[in-house]
């Protein structure tokens, strides 16, 4: 990640907006800052809104070793400063809703593939305890019977990775 940050700045209205280092494998700037939630908001939500209310506006990016990039922090005013913390806020409980949906959902696949695995092995119990009449027979239950332990070794598999 490329170390020096940036800032947009319209001079016409002494304004900036603050979108730190540039992330050159994913095309993207960390985006503003929450010092109260010490997180960025990694998305383009205050560029956009940044650009729209200077349509037309001459902007200016400013790399973080300009002489005039001090200035600019220190002197204008912030673009939506008081609304950065509350945004940043709502962008972190989306994430961990979205974290705890995902581990629901693992946790219900986990659960559909033990009653999977539970099936199984009662149907291999059946297939064990069903005679057989004949040699060819007793070749398909013991084919019926590879397969379904084999089955339950595979959801053993999937469960373990989805543990671990």
């Amino acid at each position: 990640m490329d170390t020096t940050s940036y800032v947009l700045v319209c001079e016409r209205d002494k304004t900036f907006t603050s979108l730190h280092r540039f992330d050159r494998k994913r095309n993207v700037f960390e985006g503003e800052y929450s010092l109260l939630h010490n997180a960025y908001s990694y998305d383009q939500y205050f560029l956009a809104r940044f650009l729209m209310a200077h349509v037309e506006h001459p902007l200016r990016l400013l790399p973080s070793d300009n002489e005039r990039y001090d200035e600019v922090v220190h002197t204008y005013q912030r673009f939506q400063e008081d609304d950065i913390p509350a945004y940043i806020e709502e962008k972190l409980q989306e994430r961990a809703e979205r974290e705890h949906r995902l581990d629901v959902e693992r946790s219900l696949g986990q659960l559909q593939l033990i009653i999977a695995r539970q099936m199984i092995l009662k149907e291999r119990e059946e297939v064990q305890n069903r005679p057989s009449r004949s040699e060819r027979e007793t070749l398909v239950l013991i084919g019926q019977d590879y397969a379904f332990l084999r089955s339950v070794h595979i959801i053993d598999d999937i469960v373990a990775q989805g543990r671990g």
